[in-house]
């Protein structure tokens, strides 16, 4: 099935033009499947990769590294203009993409394929050393001016990391079940295997050579995250046991770190973000903890990076550790703040996916694997029967400066579900309670004008949940409070990546919600509100019937929560759980 179709990236510029200018994922879903139909199999995975925005697979760590003053340089090359000409264009419009298709006036000198683009882009990303600047404008350049004005607000856009078209990776899967196998249906196979590869490109490589077969094939592979599993919470702790549906559970303790999954292959170690972004250069520390005390040859683990005072035998908060997010001085941090690495599962050893195994069987594994030291070691936890023992183990937690206790099925079906946010595992903070006296994270989509000393930033953001099943973003309420005076002074550059012209497709917004800004989804804000209401404004569970969803009432900013996507926020059937538990109380 190996087809030698010619992608010209004219065609693929046009589509992205549709796509901005469509209000329904379905539109999009059906605009994809029929550009992704048409793509030859050395070309589909690059169109994948460039509808979002990226060259590469997001684990890869292939950075462009083409800032706002490189982009301009290039278009102010291509278009025989000075810089200021450029700069000037770019206040008026607010988009290098823009500014591009405005100032380059000369006629392309040819065509370019999808291939033709990738390989001038990835040559940009692997330019380094003395003159890679030059380089990088130059190849720019190049493209830019072999390209017409259309393609070349794309050329820009994806070379400057900000596309913004509000596709996510369910979108494209459904769009490859759609335009392969006859029916969104279809996706759970395809959404499997992205959720043990994390590659959206290798997934549709598969399904055009090899077909659903070939797609049900794809296994774990070393230095290729897994997308993590993940928690849901509770009201009461005595709701573990009714909805694990185990007679016996393990609690494990939660840190208050980064989730960080281990990837072991003799000496070379690679350690992944819950973003699955490369994370390796820094946590060196780790990185020697995983290579002396996991004896297997090779092993996959997922665990939590947490800062720890080995002097007074306590964790730090996560703020602490964050400290260690730096590109310079990253092993005189390390020595002022060591990471201790703490493992709770283990999904790979010496050739074996242990996705399929049980809880216990995992764990037993995971103890066999890794010798504990004071730097790295299997979570600690208790197994029990009764929730008196919960409750004794989760106060302990409490006591040692733990943020909680992580409850885990012990069942024979207890799998690790890769992406999947399942009653498998439920998690029990230390500020839970009745209520939403928990934090959510929520996605911001929107944005309003700020007024009087707000002038000149944003006086509140617009939030949303993620509704995992409709792949849509629901908003749930507006936010102006618990901003310090350097949060609000930032949000306009913080947020200036993200901000688009319409509502993205993907985003679901009642009339009186409108806001005066959009933004695709992208940042995800940690925050605390009062209870959840009903509401005839806020689309979070919306049902068309009543015209009611949910909201949260006055919601305050915790923190940003730059280590979480988009997809890996608060869900929309989280928000109905608490709404449910707090009209029970």
């Amino acid at each position: 099935m190996n087809r030698r179709i010619t992608v010209k990236f004219a065609t693929l510029a046009s589509c992205f033009g549709r796509l901005e200018s469509t209000p329904s994922r379905n539109g999009m879903i059906a605009l994809l499947a029929r550009l992704l139909a048409g793509a030859a199999l050395d070309e589909i995975g690059i169109v994948c990769y460039f509808v979002l925005g990226e060259i590469a697979p997001g684990y890869s760590a292939v950075n462009l590294g083409v800032g706002d003053r490189t982009v301009a340089a290039a278009i102010a090359l291509a278009a025989g203009t000075d810089l200021s000409d450029v700069e000037a264009a770019v206040r008026e419009t607010g988009d290098y993409g823009d500014t591009a298709a405005r100032l380059i006036e000369a006629p392309a000198t040819g065509y370019l394929s999808v291939l033709d683009v990738y390989r001038g882009l990835s040559r940009i990303a692997h330019a380094s050393g003395p003159g890679s600047a030059e380089e990088k404008k130059a190849i720019l350049a190049r493209l830019l001016t072999a390209a017409p004005p259309p393609e070349r607000r794309y050329l820009v856009r994806l070379a400057a990391g900000e596309m913004r078209l509000g596709v996510g990776e369910m979108t494209i899967l459904d769009a490859l079940a759609e335009g392969f196998l006859g029916s969104k249906a279809e996706r759970p196979a395809l959404e499997h295997a992205y959720n043990i590869s994390s590659d959206i490109g290798l997934v549709a490589r598969t399904l055009l050579e090899v077909g659903l077969p070939g797609v049900r094939a794809i296994t774990v592979t070393l230095h290729r995250p897994i997308r993590p599993m993940l928690t849901q919470r509770v009201g009461r702790i005595s709701e573990i046991f009714e909805r694990i549906g185990s007679p016996v559970i393990a609690v494990e303790e939660k840190y208050d770190g980064e989730r960080v999954q281990a990837h072991k292959d003799g000496d070379d170690v690679t350690l992944f973000s819950r973003r699955l972004t490369d994370v390796t250069a820094q946590y060196p520390d780790i990185v020697r903890h995983v290579r002396r005390c996991v004896v297997a040859d090779t092993a996959i683990l997922d665990g939590e990076a947490v800062a720890f005072d080995h002097a007074a035998g306590t964790y730090l908060p996560f703020q602490t550790l964050m400290r260690r997010r730096r590109k310079h001085r990253v092993s005189e941090v390390a020595g002022e703040i060591p990471a201790t690495y703490r493992a709770f599962d283990l999904l790979y050893a010496n050739g074996e996916s242990y996705l399929h195994q049980s809880y216990p069987d995992r764990r037993a594994r995971l103890e066999e694997v890794l010798r504990r030291d004071d730097h790295i070691s299997p979570a600690d936890r208790i197994v029990t029967g009764d929730t008196d023992g919960i409750t004794e183990f989760y106060l302990a937690c409490i006591e040692r400066g733990l943020e909680g206790i992580v409850c885990k099925s012990c069942a024979d079906d207890s799998f690790y579900r890769a992406g999947a946010r399942e009653w498998q595992w439920i998690k029990w903070k230390r500020d839970y309670a009745p209520g939403i006296s928990d934090t959510l994270d929520l996605v911001i989509v929107g944005g309003n004008a700020g007024r009087g000393r707000r002038a000149g930033t944003y006086g509140s953001v617009l939030c949303a949940a993620y509704n995992h099943e409709e792949d849509l973003f629901q908003t749930v309420c507006g936010m102006g409070t618990g901003f310090s005076d350097r949060d609000l002074a930032d949000l306009p550059g913080r947020l200036a990546g993200a901000r688009v012209d319409r509502e993205p497709a993907r985003v679901m917004v009642n009339p009186p919600a409108v806001p005066d800004f959009w933004f695709a989804p992208h940042q995800v804000v940690e925050v605390l509100g009062l209870e959840i209401t009903e509401s005839p404004v806020h689309t979070c569970n919306w049902d068309p019937a009543r015209r009611r969803g949910l909201a949260l009432r006055f919601p305050r900013f915790v923190r940003w929560r730059d280590e979480k996507s988009p997809e890996q926020a608060t869900t929309t059937a989280e928000v109905a759980a608490i709404f449910g538990r707090q009209r029970e109380v």
